[in-house]
């Protein structure tokens, strides 16, 4: 997403292009699953451009807050900050059930500028309506009817 000169990025993982996170001034990222965190392509963006911060669960954090001091901030449920004139909202706890013998793990949405709705692999649902709702279109735990 871009506002007033500013970029803000949500999940460059692992199917995203190299360059996903260069030029970002903010980056959030969902959960630690590889279509959604990829650490390369994050640490790309981070050394390109000093300033960029990452906002994100605890387990992705644990991984790059000693890399990069005070530019990894850790969120959860009912979380709200500003970054870089973005105002952002963090909705829900836990990724859908892929199979019942896979354990689950902690996944955040964000809410940005309360109209822009990205779940991560949840389903998550904001307390209001949104403009967009960004959607996987393809996992295991999906269904069409």
């Amino acid at each position: 997403m871009e506002k007033e000169g500013r970029v803000l990025v949500i999940d460059p993982g692992g199917f995203s292009e190299d360059d996903a996170a260069l030029g970002a001034d903010v980056v959030l990222v969902t959960h630690e699953h590889p279509d959604h965190f990829n650490e390369a392509r994050l640490r790309v963006g981070l050394e390109a451009n000093p300033a960029a911060e990452i906002w994100t669960l605890r387990s992705v954090a644990e991984q790059l807050s000693a890399a990069f001091p005070g530019r990894v901030h850790t969120v959860g449920d009912g979380d709200a900050f500003s970054a870089a004139g973005f105002d952002v909202t963090v909705h829900g706890e836990l990724h859908a059930v892929i199979h019942p013998d896979i354990p689950r793990i902690t996944n955040v949405g964000f809410l940005v500028d309360g109209s822009v709705f990205h779940p991560g692999d949840a389903l998550t649902v904001p307390e209001r309506s949104v403009d967009t709702l960004l959607l996987p279109v393809m996992a295991p735990w999906s269904k069409i009817s």
